[in-house]
């Protein structure tokens, strides 16, 4: 395990091979928490305001859970005549 080094104004780097991995740039933000007794910094990742709902927590069970029943191959395939066909019924 490699240290860091706290400077005076409590500030500390991320070493080069850690910011390259994650992929952190020069004024990318980070989020940080506290988990039993240890600092945990995050990437903060932006997304469009207009793509935010997909992120939701309702959103992504239902990503989930349609994720499991493909893999589990509950899903119909379509030639796109007939598919066209049963839409606008």
């Amino acid at each position: 395990m490699k240290a860091l080094t706290i400077s005076s104004k409590g500030q500390i780097a991320i070493p080069k091979e850690i910011r390259d991995f994650l992929n952190i740039k020069e004024g990318d933000r980070l989020v940080y928490k506290v988990d039993r007794g240890r600092i945990v910094l995050e990437p903060v990742v932006s997304i469009p305001r207009s793509q935010s709902y997909f992120w939701t927590p309702e959103i992504q069970e239902k990503v989930k859970k349609a994720d499991e029943h493909f893999k589990a191959g509950n899903f119909k395939t379509h030639k796109i005549d007939k598919f066209i066909k049963e839409l606008k019924e």
